[in-house]
């Protein structure tokens, strides 16, 4: 069953409400003749606006197609994610947003480069690039494999079309109209969620009946506490390695730390960060019943190996097609939802129209290669933000807490830690294999499929005799911590060697005490010495600020 011709109508309202917003801010309301007018808004954006756009820009449809089936496959101890969230906003709001705001750049990587020098600068925005790029094609990869299994359409064509429209559409608007944008895809977002969970309840015969099922399937667990790294969800590997993963994406790419330059003061862009994790955690429970419900709908027979579905993230559209199908125009909120928050990213690339095109073609590709992964989506995000973005907040965590480490030995360092990190991530994606049992995926059965359908079980081939597999094998969740490690120790290693800072040589508006880390009168100190200048760097027009979504 595919949409019918209101929910095509549905859909094309919505979008095209959405890109009427983009026009408007960015044609007829205002000219945007200044940089800080086109990218941070003047810095007069409303708190809750701008913390709905950062919700968009975080809570893509990755989010929303791979926490359920995380749920459905692994159980609910990824709900420990609340706590790796607070982390990184608490480390957020007292570090980062602090010292990027009171450096009077509209580039956070201004700072590398009066703490280290020009050159680790530009190696780390090289890096950010890179990493955006390939986060935005998994990304445009979700809300297309939605697309294909709700249309019946081709992956490829999805991609496509999806991927030229939104390209298109970066040339029209600036942050007003992005923020605005994600205003109304944060609302539908929420809006398609609890539709499919009130009535996936429903359905299902209530919160009870939703519930018991999974705790005969072992889907309620919280008490993995093993220290074991290949395990893939733990309370230390969620807490400590997802974390370092938020306080990463939260604060060390460029995407979301132009929303805390929208507001107009260091407390506005707090309260931004303090309102996103609201919203995060109201939208991990949103996905975390969806998981259940998934369960509950699937346990007698199981989409992936009953070969209903041919990825595990078609799990949810193939549940929103079940459940709401029958409602016209309801299946098109879940549909739209998915691909707002690609387009609300992938707008502001463009400052420059042919760069913005090149991207888009490449994300286009690079998209449909990542149909031929066999990871579940979500994963792929952790995989390439713990791999490629940790590293940078290792980087700014040695600039602001260890004045002796100079810029050749964090160059060294973080070269070195890419390395390791591209070497096992690559490892990890060729040596995958389906474990099932304690720490793997959870046990599923197809008893109650239909018996004229042709189930087969793939069984992984035994790569004991591989001596890397221990490393390769390593959860996901522990990329983060690793960089950082690797960071910290190799940079400090430098300085012994290379030679170190003499911290008097350093200014101290760049640095932060351990004493002070948390102190208020530290942030206070900062607030004064805010700058409210344009930006004043050839590099931050035209590397970095292309670079964005």
């Amino acid at each position: 069953m595919y949409l019918g011709w209101i929910d095509y109508g549905m859909l094309i309202l919505l979008l095209g409400f959405s890109v009427s917003i983009g026009i408007y801010q960015g044609c007829f309301r205002s000219k945007q003749l200044t940089t800080n007018e086109f990218l941070i808004a003047d810095g007069r954006m409303m708190i809750l606006p701008t913390a709905m756009s950062l919700l968009a820009s975080l809570m893509s449809a990755a989010t929303l197609l791979g926490i359920p089936i995380e749920i459905y496959s692994y159980g609910t101890m990824y709900m420990y994610w609340i706590f790796a969230y607070f982390i990184g906003t608490y480390l957020t709001v007292n570090l980062f947003i602090p010292m990027f705001r009171q450096i009077g750049n509209l580039s956070i990587y201004a700072y590398l480069e009066q703490r280290f020098s020009l050159t680790i600068r530009i190696v780390i925005t090289l890096s950010y690039m890179i990493v955006t790029i390939f986060y935005i094609a998994v990304i445009l990869y979700g809300p297309c494999l939605a697309l294909s299994q709700v249309t019946g359409l081709h992956i490829w064509l999805t991609v496509g079309s999806c991927g030229i429209i939104c390209t298109l559409y970066t040339s029209i608007g600036g942050m007003k109209a992005v923020i605005w944008t994600d205003v109304i895809q944060t609302i539908m977002m929420f809006l398609g969620v609890i539709l499919s969970v009130i009535i996936g309840f429903y359905d299902a015969g209530g919160i009870k009946s939703v519930f018991k099922s999974a705790m005969d399937g072992n889907r309620i667990q919280f008490s993995t506490t093993t220290l074991d790294p290949s395990i893939r969800y733990t309370v230390w590997s969620v807490i400590i390695g997802g974390g370092l993963y938020a306080t990463a994406i939260y604060s060390c790419l460029q995407t979301q730390a132009q929303r805390y330059l929208c507001v107009k003061s260091i407390r506005a862009a707090q309260k931004v960060a303090w309102i996103n994790f609201l919203m995060c955690t109201m939208m991990l429970f949103l996905c975390a019943s969806v998981g259940c419900l998934l369960y509950a709908k699937y346990n007698q027979c199981d989409p992936l190996q009953a070969k209903l579905i041919s990825k595990p993230d078609q799990l949810y559209p193939l549940f929103i097609i079940e459940t709401l199908g029958r409602f016209p125009g309801l299946t098109d909120i879940y549909k739209r939802i998915s691909i707002g928050n690609l387009m609300s990213d992938e707008k502001q690339a463009s400052i420059s129209k042919i760069l913005s095109l090149f991207i888009g073609f490449l994300v286009v590709f690079l998209a449909y290669a990542t149909s031929f992964l066999g990871n579940n989506i979500i994963v792929i995000v952790f995989q390439i933000s713990g791999s490629f973005a940790a590293p940078i907040l290792g980087v700014f965590l040695i600039g602001f807490f260890i004045p002796r480490v100079n810029s050749r030995s964090i160059l060294i360092a973080f070269i070195c830690c890419l390395l390791f990190q591209t070497w096992v991530l690559i490892g990890a994606t060729l040596t995958m294999k389906s474990q099932i049992g304690k720490g793997g995926r959870l046990p599923t059965s197809v008893k109650g499929c239909l018996s004229s359908l042709n189930i087969t079980q793939v069984i992984p081939k035994n790569q004991s005799s591989n001596p890397l597999l221990p490393l390769y094998s390593i959860s996901v969740m522990w990329y983060s911590f690793n960089a950082i490690i690797i960071i910290v120790v190799i940079s400090l290693l430098g300085s012994f060697i290379f030679g170190s800072n003499d911290p008097k040589t350093i200014d101290e508006s760049l640095l932060i005490s351990w004493k002070n880390a948390f102190s208020c009168n530290w942030k206070h100190k900062k607030s004064t010495n805010l700058k409210t200048n344009e930006v004043n760097t050839i590099e931050t027009q035209t590397i970095e600020q292309e670079s964005i979504l």
